[in-house]
């Protein structure tokens, strides 16, 4: 397992960094502090309904950066993506092969077995930046 630990608890802020995390800022966050060198965003202003305007954009960024991966490959520092509405706009991060750490809206910063999410499941990826 990762050690993401101080992760933990931490609240939940849109766009938040460093004391407080939205999915994607702590999904870069705990990549980069592993070895990756993934950019905080693709650029452009990160609305809280981001995924409205352009339902791919999440998609799009991890083709950037990554390679998606079959469920069955899945390996600590992997990111899982999952869709609500028909829409992947939660991510996660693999913290050993069955539990990920993510931040949700109006919760704090957990680990959970990835087994809960399963039914929202959208893809998984490996990061190749930089490694």
């Amino acid at each position: 397992m990762i050690d993401i630990s101080k992760y933990i608890g931490k609240p939940y802020q849109h766009r938040g960094e460093g004391q407080s995390f939205d999915c994607l800022s702590l999904v870069i966050t705990a990549l980069n502090e592993h070895g990756y060198n993934l950019p905080p965003g693709d650029g452009e202003m990160i609305r809280k309904e981001w995924y409205r305007e352009d339902p791919e954009r999440l998609i799009k960024g991890l083709k950037q950066y990554g390679k998606r991966i079959s469920v069955d490959e899945l390996q600590p520092l992997d990111v899982v993506v999952f869709s609500f509405r028909g829409i992947p706009r939660h991510a996660g991060v693999m913290v050993d092969r069955s539990h990920m750490i993510h931040a949700r809206q109006g919760k704090d910063v957990a680990i959970i077995r990835l087994k809960h999410y399963m039914r929202f499941f959208h893809s998984a990826w490996r990061m190749e930046v930089n490694r």
